[in-house]
């Protein structure tokens, strides 16, 4: 098996040299994504959320690779500190990845030909990444700052003995500095660091050959990294020569691990939260000294909740699924008292619910909301301060029901963050009435559009 992986490794890398170059199309800063509405030629695995939508993808369909949406220069925070390549970096004279296309997927590889130049001569570990951010221009090509899931499909393989042996599916933090990997109150070479402590920086969906879940995040007073928040190894699956599914789901408050759709681990905590609240750089790479390295992926996906009319809020009107995701809490769906759809929610006395989103930092808003019922709806909007949990009330107002629905507003400024990282913020609600409420059409919107 492996003498017939190398002899395709070997023509593979000759298909690739003799691709032409595609050019680079990318747009300086964030990217908006827009929804897809084409149907994959695979189905995704079981643990998309019900209710979210394909945002962003890349099927491998192609026969050369798509540069709307890929960098194929490898670089990361961790490179950046030990400044092994910095130079390299910015006189744009990395090495570039190995890659070629099977018609519905791509070879992401190394081997003794490919790339033409290692990425650390001194032990000659060859890297060939995709990636979408660059480092040296600071262009992003995928705004995943509101987080969502994220899920690949790929078969890893190797053959001989390389050194530093990996495959990876990750995120990291961007340039063009050191910024988000540095911790607050620490300053290295003029860079201040603007991450808070239990944060991630870097977090590893898959690495190594045992596919190792990693939650990259302490750092010393010094920029030296000290250890991981997380970790963890899912045992009973095979990942060498075998096709499997790997996600991740990204939320306000939580990050949570799939394979193959099973729900493997759960960072759930609300008073440790590992969440970043910016964009992160995806990677998809092979890497190795000596013999070959391989990861096919059939596909890459990413999802998130739609969003309608200026309204921020995910499922504002409990309609995307049975269980009122992304909202927590006492949820009871009512189809026989709603004001527009097919349902609304339901709440008895005593019962509340919440959703945390991300919104635009230090921004004014207007949460509006419809309530019908003989009761007393209390309302709240949360700055909620990162890692900890710990929250900071913007607005609150309890109102009193009626036999009709009645529309309900409140205003609210989100709290500051660094440069244009988003804010989380729970919207909050609990009938502190005697009789049931039903609540629909909840929005959140930017003052003055």
């Amino acid at each position: 098996m492996k003498q017939l992986f190398g002899l395709f490794l070997l023509i593979s890398s000759n298909l690739w040299a003799q691709q032409p170059a595609a050019p680079i199309t990318s747009v300086k800063g964030s990217v908006k994504s827009t929804f897809d509405t084409t149907a994959p030629d695979i189905s995704s695995s079981a643990a998309v959320p019900e209710g979210m939508k394909l945002f962003w993808h890349d099927e491998f369909n192609d026969t050369v690779l798509d540069r709307s949406k890929w960098f194929t220069v490898y670089y990361s925070n961790i490179d950046f500190l030990k400044k092994d390549n910095l130079q390299a970096m910015r006189d744009d004279s990395l090495p570039q990845a190995a890659y070629s296309f099977t018609g519905h997927s791509i070879h992401l590889f190394t081997n003794d030909t490919l790339p033409v130049k290692p990425f650390y001569p001194g032990n000659n570990r060859k890297i060939s990444s995709i990636q979408t951010y660059d480092w040296r221009t600071n262009e992003n090509k995928l705004d995943n700052s509101r987080g969502g899931y994220f899920e690949v499909r790929v078969k890893r393989s190797y053959t001989g003995h390389p050194k530093g042996l990996n495959t990876a599916f990750w995120f990291d933090s961007p340039g063009p500095d050191l910024k988000y990997y540095l911790q607050e109150g620490t300053t290295l070479e003029g860079t201040t660091g603007i991450r808070p402590k239990g944060q991630v920086f870097e977090i590893d969906v898959f690495e190594n050959l045992d596919a190792q879940f990693v939650l990259h995040g302490h750092v010393d007073e010094k920029g030296n990294f000290v250890h991981n928040l997380a970790t963890h190894i899912a045992e009973g699956f095979t990942h060498e020569n075998n096709w499997v599914v790997h996600g991740i789901l990204w939320t306000p408050t939580s990050i949570k691990h799939y394979i193959n759709g099973k729900l493997i681990k759960a960072y759930t905590d609300k008073h440790q939260v590992y969440s970043p609240n910016h964009f992160m750089n995806v990677f998809l790479g092979s890497y190795g000294a000596g013999g070959s390295v391989d990861m096919e992926v059939d596909y890459i996906r990413g999802y998130q909740w739609p969003l309608e009319g200026g309204n921020e809020l995910p499922n504002p009107g409990f309609e995307a699924n049975q269980q009122g995701l992304p909202w927590e809490g006492d949820v009871t769906l009512s189809t026989d008292i709603r004001r527009s759809g097919k349902q609304a929610l339901l709440l008895a006395p005593g019962q509340e619910i919440a959703q945390y989103v991300y919104l635009n930092n230090d921004v004014p808003y207007e949460l509006t909301y419809w309530a019908n019922g003989q009761g007393n709806l209390y309302a709240a909007v949360d700055n909620v301060k990162l890692v900890t949990g710990e929250m900071e009330k913007a607005v609150s107002q309890t109102t009193a029901g009626g036999e009709s629905f009645g529309r309900h507003a409140l205003r609210f400024r989100t709290g500051k963050e660094y440069g244009d990282n988003m804010k989380t913020v729970r919207i909050y609600f609990k009938n502190t009435g005697k009789h049931p409420i039903v609540i629909d059409d909840v929005t959140v919107m930017k003052v003055g559009r």
